[in-house]
Formats: C-alpha cells, structure tokens, sequence
C-alpha cells in the first residue's frame, strides 16, 4: 500500500501494540517506569519520519513508553512536548510530587 498523507485515515502500524510492549521492553536498558531517554531518541524519530506507516509505528512505541511510565499521570502530548523541549519530565514530576506531600505530616 502506498505511504498516504490522508490523517483521516485509521493509524496503521508495523507491529500489534502488545510487539510493542516486547520490543520496548527488550531495547530499553533502564527501569521500565523511567523511559523518558528511550522516547526522547524515538520523538527524534518521528518528527523526521515521512512515511506514514514508520511514523504511526514510533508514535505507538512512544504511547506503550508513556502507559508504563511513573509520569503518565501527565497528558500525553504534554510529556512529548517537554521533551522536545530538552526537559527532565521525570525530575519536574518528582518536585512536583516533594513539593505536594510533606515527608513530616
């Protein structure tokens, strides 16, 4: 099938979303709730991807990064964007978090 520039279409990928899961698991060397290097390098990916097909694909490696991240309680598109943008999601949600519970109370 022929790479399409039609976004109204469904999302077709290279993989199902659980060869995803196993792929993401198997090439990140970090703990699985801290994947912010592993999408950082697949954001890169993606934003100079022009086949459709190679792109929806690095968008879902991103999103099943993202379900098992300890940030995920940030909107999606927010946490790309911060990355993007060459910030530490994860040290900002950690002071986020210190800053909202007192360790004495």
């Amino acid at each position: 099938m022929p790479p399409t520039d039609d976004f109204e279409q469904e999302p077709y990928y290279i993989f199902t979303h659980k060869e995803a899961d196993r792929l993401l698991t198997e090439a990140l060397d970090t703990s699985l709730d801290e994947p912010e290097p592993f999408v950082r390098l697949l954001l890169i990916l993606h934003d100079h991807a022009s086949e459709r097909q190679l792109k929806d694909s690095i968008y879902l490696l991103m999103e099943v990064a993202y379900e098992g991240s300890i940030v995920r309680s940030i909107d999606f598109d927010k946490y790309l964007e911060a990355i993007r943008q060459g910030r530490n999601v994860l040290e900002e949600a950690r002071s986020r978090w210190q800053g909202g519970h007192d360790p004495e109370a």
